[in-house]
C-alpha cells in the first residue's frame, strides 16, 4: 500500500480472498494517521490493555487501535487457508482465469440458450470483472430455481441474474454443468412454480 501511496483502504476477505462468509475485513492506514484517527467502532482487542478489563478505554498503539471486535477463529482459519491458495497463484494467471470463465459461460449461454438471456455484463475484458450478469423478466424466480438445481447465482433488481466466477477453484467443467443446469430450468420452465414467487430478504 505505501508503493500505492494511499492513506486507507479496506477490502473484504470473503468476496477478494476468497475466505468464506464472515471472513474477516482488512484495513490500511498510513502510519502517518495511525494516533490521529479515532475508530468509531472501538472493540476489546483495539484496547491498549485488553486484558485488565479497564472501566475506561485506552486504544491501542498503531494499527492495533483499529481491531473492533474478537475475530471468528473458525473465520480465520478459512481465510488462512485462502490465503495459502494465494501464495501460489499470480493476479495474472487469476485474471487470465478469470475471463477465460467468463468467457465460456458467456459463450455456452447464447450457444445453448439463445435470445433467452440478455447479457447485460460487457464483452470487452477490460470492462469485466469475474462475474456475469444476465437479464430477464423472471430473475428472481430463476435464480431461486437454480438454487435448488445447486447453481448459487443472485438476483439483482428488477431482473438482473447475477453469476460470480471463482478463478482459484471453480473449473470449466463446473461452467458447462452450469450452463446445462440453467439450460433445464428455462427449457422446463420450473422457475414458473409459485414457491419461486415469494421474494425472501436474501437474494
Amino acid at each position: 500500500m505505501t508503493a500505492a501511496d494511499v492513506d486507507f483502504a479496506a477490502g473484504c476477505g470473503y468476496k477478494y480472498l476468497n475466505g468464506g462468509p464472515g471472513a474477516p475485513a482488512f484495513l490500511y492506514v498510513r502510519k502517518s494517521w495511525q494516533g490521529k484517527l479515532r475508530n468509531p467502532l472501538p472493540g476489546w482487542l483495539g484496547h491498549a490493555r485488553p486484558f485488565d478489563f479497564e472501566l475506561t478505554y485506552e486504544p491501542a498503539e498503531g494499527m492495533q487501535a483499529f481491531v473492533t471486535s474478537s475475530p471468528s477463529i473458525v473465520a480465520l482459519a478459512a481465510l488462512d487457508g485462502a490465503l495459502d491458495v494465494w501464495e501460489r497463484a499470480s493476479m495474472g494467471d487469476v485474471r487470465a482465469k478469470s475471463l477465460a470463465l467468463t468467457d465460456l459461460f458467456i459463450q455456452l449461454v447464447e450457444e445453448r440458450l439463445p435470445g433467452v438471456f440478455d447479457v447485460v455484463t460487457p464483452l470487452e475484458h477490460a470492462k469485466r470483472g469475474s462475474q456475469v450478469a444476465l437479464r430477464h423478466p423472471e430473475g428472481y424466480a430463476i435464480i431461486q430455481a437454480l438454487i435448488e438445481n445447486r447453481v448459487i447465482g443472485d438476483f439483482r433488481a428488477p431482473d438482473i441474474c447475477r453469476f460470480g466466477f471463482t478463478p482459484l477453484y471453480l473449473r470449466f467443467v463446473d461452467v458447462f454443468d452450469a450452463v446445462e443446469r440453467i439450460a433445464g430450468v428455462m427449457e422446463t420452465e420450473s422457475f414458473r412454480d409459485q414457491r419461486y414467487a415469494v421474494r425472501n430478504a436474501v437474494t
